[in-house]
């Protein structure tokens, strides 16, 4: 198996909304061009795994425009994110318009070559699939019950987890600051480390915080992605075969013919050298 991730296109932004580097969502098309024409290059890869917050705000123009601009040529699989859930009604306006980024559901698993990537995509407030102020990560219990009968029915498989927030800050000793950075609550790393290890999980995938992060525990791998619509327009690539899992990153900078501004203040978002590429044996 071999897949893209990336995250936080923010397609209608604009200049509003959190970075940590300039944004340009608006360059969106010329990057989703670069990507297939990466892909053509690079090839073949299996689909692209998209960390939410695809779009800034929820609209049916928004998600419809989305959906034209991730027309690619393999299949794209989305994550909702807090900016996709910020109206009333999101989630069916989602599957209403642009059912080809679910497996059916908004919480399914992508299959292949022995390989289960599960998406579960976490929730903010009181009311499911809804973002207005509040963030506190968390799951549904049925979501954590369909998510453990995955994992459950096929052990000898290999497991990721695909969330949009994170399940671990970023350490100082990356970013420079006094404290830890996007510190999610304790009560949602519990849940996902305890699923993540009971399970057998080798990669937590998450996004939000527009970084690239890793971090290691108990045998589990936890990943962030930077934003993609922030220089240098950043993307994994994960190969998975029945011996190891490999995650190399890589940017579209130099096929954007388009003015980008750095912030070289702000490099701890490309991350150290563990964040953007590493190799696990799975036997």
């Amino acid at each position: 198996m071999r897949f893209i991730y990336l995250s936080d296109s923010h397609w209608g932004a604009g200049e509003a909304g959190y970075h940590l580097q300039p944004k340009y969502d608006e360059y969106l098309p010329d990057l989703l061009q670069a990507l297939r024409d990466w892909i053509q290059e690079k090839g073949p890869i299996d689909f692209v795994l998209h960390g939410g917050d695809m779009i800034h705000a929820t609209s049916d123009e928004a998600i419809l425009a989305a959906a034209d601009h991730f027309d690619l040529p393999i299949p794209v699989r989305l994550c909702l994110g807090n900016h996709d859930l910020t109206a009333a009604g999101a989630l069916d306006s989602w599957q209403r318009l642009a059912p080809q980024f679910f497996g059916g559901r908004v919480d399914f698993a992508i299959k292949d070559h022995g390989c289960l990537i599960h998406v579960i995509p976490n929730q903010y407030g009181s009311t499911p699939f809804l973002w207005s102020d509040t963030q506190d990560p968390h799951f549904l219990p049925e979501q954590v019950t369909a998510l453990e009968d995955r994992l459950s029915s096929a052990p000898d498989a290999t497991h990721l987890i695909l969330t949009h927030s994170p399940v671990f800050p970023i350490e100082p000793a990356q970013t420079g600051m006094e404290e830890p950075f996007h510190q999610p609550p304790t009560t949602f790393t519990d849940v996902v480390t305890g699923l993540a290890e009971k399970y057998g999980a080798t990669c937590v995938l998450g996004a939000h915080s527009h970084a690239n992060m890793h971090k290691s525990l108990n045998g589990v791998d936890y990943i962030t992605v930077s934003s993609f619509v922030e220089a240098p327009f950043e993307f994994k690539l994960f190969e998975i075969d029945a011996d190891s899992l490999s995650m190399e990153t890589h940017n579209l900078r130099q096929r954007i013919d388009r003015p980008v501004d750095y912030d070289w203040d702000s490099t701890f978002v490309q991350g150290r050298a563990c964040a953007r590429s590493f190799r696990k044996d799975l036997k």
